[in-house]
């Protein structure tokens, strides 16, 4: 049994809460799809809500958010202090997107926002790099994005495992330490729909356009998925 740390970054639009309550609770599903045995602890890190005893949880995943790591409010920091201590523990840490981006910021890479502007919609990666665990031969992965930002600069020691043209480190893993990824394995279609029409002015026309034709495509959400509970589960 896996007992995952869900550290929520953000909390969702009123109109998407009684739908889809909190970015925890769509990972909450998303795994108990997968492996029904998992159990789930949920923290709010932007009310200042930081696990305080590592054997609370056996791993630890940092949700999306509005958030860019560069932003100046007062809980990121705190977050990162919190990661360092993880890390040098050797827990297990996961990221997707913002959690993502912000592992790779804390631990020594880089994150900003990106030139070509917004990344939405489905898209298609590389597999780059096959980690000893990774028990499958997909080349290609498709998942659901919503993002400007993105990791420029991999931290050291890090190996990317997924990248495309339009995002060069669209996921990367630190050994048995850190995995993390920009792509939303836990969105579906229908939310991302939903979010992405609040923001069509800023993603400009084409862009959005592109972005919500791509959507009846399916993705490799659940691959990804059972690749982060094989994370999970490696000896430590």
């Amino acid at each position: 049994m896996i007992t995952l740390g869900l550290l929520e970054t953000d909390t969702l639009y009123d109109d998407l809460l009684p739908d889809y309550q909190s970015y925890g609770h769509m990972f909450a599903r998303f795994f108990s799809a997968l492996n029904p045995s998992m159990h789930f602890r949920y923290y709010d890190i932007q009310g200042g809500e930081l696990p305080t005893d590592l054997n609370e949880c056996d791993a630890w995943l940092i949700t999306g958010s509005k958030a860019g790591v560069y932003d100046d409010l007062a809980w990121i920091k705190p977050l990162q202090h919190w990661i360092h201590h993880a890390y040098d523990q050797r827990q297990p840490l996961l990221g997707v997107c913002f959690g993502h981006q912000l592992l790779a910021h804390s631990l020594g890479g880089r994150a900003a926002k990106h030139s070509e502007g917004w990344g939405i919609g489905v898209h298609t990666t590389r597999v780059e790099h096959r980690p000893s665990w990774l028990n499958d031969q997909h080349q290609h992965i498709r998942l659901l994005y919503s993002h400007q930002d993105q990791v420029e600069q991999l931290p050291p020691h890090a190996q990317c495992l997924l990248s495309s043209d339009f995002c060069r480190h669209d996921a990367f893993v630190i050994q048995d330490r850190v995995f993390a990824v920009q792509g939303h394995p836990e969105f579906t279609p229908e939310y991302l729909q939903r979010l992405l029409q609040r923001r069509q002015t800023a993603i400009g026309a084409d862009t959005y356009q592109a972005g919500m034709a791509s959507l009846p495509q399916t993705t490799d959400a659940d691959t990804v998925g059972r690749w982060m509970i094989e994370f999970m589960r490696l000896p430590r």
